[in-house]
């Protein structure tokens, strides 16, 4: 029999050279911008929170993960370390096929030769938090030859950053209110780092926004379901604490899979895991049957446990206030209390010094479909409303808190402010006259005095001593590593009383 070779369906070409990672428009560029022309020095700036009022601060992170992952190592391992011939070809070859003309590739073989990238970035240190409009990162050259490699890298460089930046930002605005609720109706503070569960891998777009998002919520918090996030810190950031955790939990396919009868199948799931916390997923076929009916039938089983072992149930579908506070025009008493107040009735616990109920610690909930900020926050006043601890109720948080977001949702642009042609530095801008203002950019150089404002209009040479925009990176070189443990040190110092 004849053999059949098979050909290659697909070849990874355009992608394994870095400086094709961009907007068709950059390559262009380059002799477009005055002769002369030796620096470019741009902003990178959240400029607005019209999307999400919420998010009324930017948290400054993913940038050592970015210089680490592209400038360090995708550029070294795909260009510099390539042979020069091989990478201009493919450039010069994808450039001919896809554009045509006469574009000239000196400028890429030049960058080969000099064998790094000659960048300068500064930054807010990660963890740290900026107010809107303030910016975040400042890029330039470092070589008069490279001018056009500052904003080249832009479409790199933004695509990487505004996700981890935005999630970061969310856990920031759950924390925030997670402390201010506990600080109302609790004597600990000790579940918050639980309390905002990541439920949000399977929805993401890719793998790295996985990694990226579900590192910003781990800023915040402890509990996550996303894996991948805790492997990004380790290699990114290192820690010497635990970075991330979660606890056995069931899914609806587990249930079903032992039939409609589900007292068992409780049993059977507390009996697997005797000595561990466990979540179970409670409304494959009948919630209210449930609580109604099994829980007090295991009620002595589940209070056998040990402390450390408690069982949480977890609601999966319906209105997430009403399972959880309550439906007062509800026609049954259970549905007319909620989730939280059967439990209480159920399993009993504790008022705490500030007259509000904490559920035995046997029994616990977690909610966890269609979970955003202000369904948070609606939930969560509506127990306090009830007499109850915000302690009593974990949140998963996926699609709606970190999938539901773009680069505009915090008004993500880098924008070219200073240029120097020919030794002479140049304030430039951008102030659309048909634009609201949003997208008028900072003048000149900049820098951060403090995390609430900024002062433009600066040159090279003016005194940034103050400027709390700190280097990372310099012609090829990480300049500073930080740890995970820092950079939640910095995000954390916010709620210190």
């Amino acid at each position: 029999m004849k053999e059949i070779k098979q050909t290659p369906r697909y070849q990874l070409r355009a992608s394994a050279v870095p400086t094709l990672l961009c907007d068709f428009y950059k390559v262009s560029h380059r002799p477009m911008y005055p002769k002369g022309s030796q620096v470019i020095y741009s902003t990178f700036t959240p400029r607005s929170n019209k999307q999400a009022p919420h998010l009324d601060r930017a948290v400054a992170f993913g940038f050592q993960a970015f210089v680490k992952k592209y400038f360090l190592d995708y550029f070294e391992k795909n260009f510099f370390s390539r042979p020069k011939a091989d990478v201009l070809e493919e450039y010069e070859a994808f450039i001919q096929r896809t554009l045509g003309g006469n574009l000239a590739s000196d400028h890429i073989g030049q960058l080969h030769d000099l064998g790094y990238l000659p960048l300068k970035i500064k930054a807010i240190p990660e963890g740290k938090s900026v107010a809107i409009r303030v910016p975040i990162l400042t890029i330039e050259n470092t070589h008069p030859d490279f001018f056009w490699l500052t904003n080249y890298i832009e479409t790199l460089l933004n695509m990487s950053l505004w996700q981890p930046i935005v999630s970061a930002s969310v856990a920031r605005a759950y924390r925030k209110t997670l402390t201010q609720l506990a600080k109302d109706t609790c004597d600990s503070m000790d579940h918050i780092p639980f309390q905002a569960h990541d439920f949000s891998m399977r929805g993401m777009s890719s793998l790295e926004s996985a990694e990226t998002s579900g590192a910003g919520h781990l800023i915040a918090f402890l509990g996550t379901d996303t894996i991948p996030a805790i492997s990004f810190v380790e290699a990114y950031y290192g820690s010497n604490n635990l970075i991330g955790t979660s606890i056995p939990a069931s899914e609806h396919s587990v249930m079903s899979a032992h039939g409609i009868d589900e007292l068992p199948t409780f049993r059977y799931l507390m009996e697997t895991f005797p000595d561990s916390m466990i979540s179970i997923v409670s409304d494959t076929t009948d919630f209210w049957h449930n609580i109604t009916q099994n829980l007090p039938l295991l009620k002595e089983e589940i209070m056998a446990r040990p402390d450390n072992a408690r069982l949480v149930i977890r609601p999966d579908s319906g209105d997430s206030y009403s399972i959880i506070c309550g439906d007062s025009e509800a026609q049954t008493e259970h549905e007319r209390k909620g989730l939280i107040e059967c439990l209480w009735d159920i399993f009993g616990g504790t008022v705490n010094s500030k007259g509000y109920k904490v559920l035995d610690p046997h029994i616990g909930a977690i909610y966890g479909d269609g979970v955003n900020y202000e369904k948070m926050v609606r939930i969560l006043h509506g127990l306090k409303d009830k007499g109850f601890a915000s302690s009593n109720l974990v949140f998963g948080v996926g699609s709606l808190t970190y999938q539901h977001h773009t680069r505009d949702t915090l008004g993500f642009a880098v924008k070219a402010t200073s240029i120097i042609i020919n030794g002479e530095e140049k304030v430039i801008f951008k102030n659309p006259k048909t634009d609201d203002g949003l997208k008028k950019s900072q003048r000149g150089r900049v820098k951060v005095p403090s995390l609430d404002s900024f002062v433009d209009g600066l040159t090279a040479s003016d005194d940034f001593s103050d400027d709390l925009l700190e280097l990372i990176f310099e012609d090829g070189r990480l300049i500073k590593d930080m740890s995970f443990d820092q950079v939640r040190a910095n995000l954390l110092a916010e709620f210190e009383d």
